[in-house]
């Protein structure tokens, strides 16, 4: 199953976009902020990771630092998820961005693009989890809608 580390200090945000990500068949693992971000990544190796900008602790621009200085976690793709700092996050070249405020579709194709792309440390790997796409998704989950899919849930 493919993992997904939400890293965002909002509650309200973080747990729906970790109920969106586990209706679509990923596991999903939230941090508060940047520093236990740093520390679920660093001990759960996940397979991709979504990262508000601006958080307490360690905002999200330290976070991508340190983990890209991180041997075990340098090649995970990053995607920083942000209202109001863009400009620095295109900065870091990170794997991809989401402004804020953005769709489920958005986000969930971001997320696809990231994990179909070959890894550094295993150029042969591709994404072999066939329900962790929506469009790859089974008839009853592609057609079960989260409670919180009507609205945008990107926001700050």
């Amino acid at each position: 199953m493919t993992k997904i580390l939400v890293i965002e200090d909002n509650n309200l945000m973080r747990e729906m976009v970790l109920e969106i990500l586990e209706s679509r068949g990923f596991e999903a693992v939230g941090a508060e902020n940047g520093q236990v971000g740093i520390q679920l990544a660093i001990a759960q190796i996940p397979d991709l990771i979504l990262s508000d900008v601006r958080m307490p602790e360690q905002n999200g621009l330290q976070v991508f630092a340190v983990l890209r200085s991180h041997p075990a976690t340098a090649s995970i793709p990053f995607i920083f998820m942000t209202a109001s700092d863009m400009q620095k996050a295109l900065e870091l070249k990170a794997d991809g961005y989401l402004q804020k405020p953005c769709s489920v579709a958005e986000m969930l194709g971001t997320i696809a693009t990231q994990l179909e792309k070959p890894t550094a440390s295993n150029p042969q790997h591709q994404k072999v989890q066939d329900n962790s796409a929506p469009s790859n998704l089974g008839l009853p989950a592609r057609n079960r809608k989260s409670r919180f899919e009507i609205a945008s849930f990107c926001w700050q």
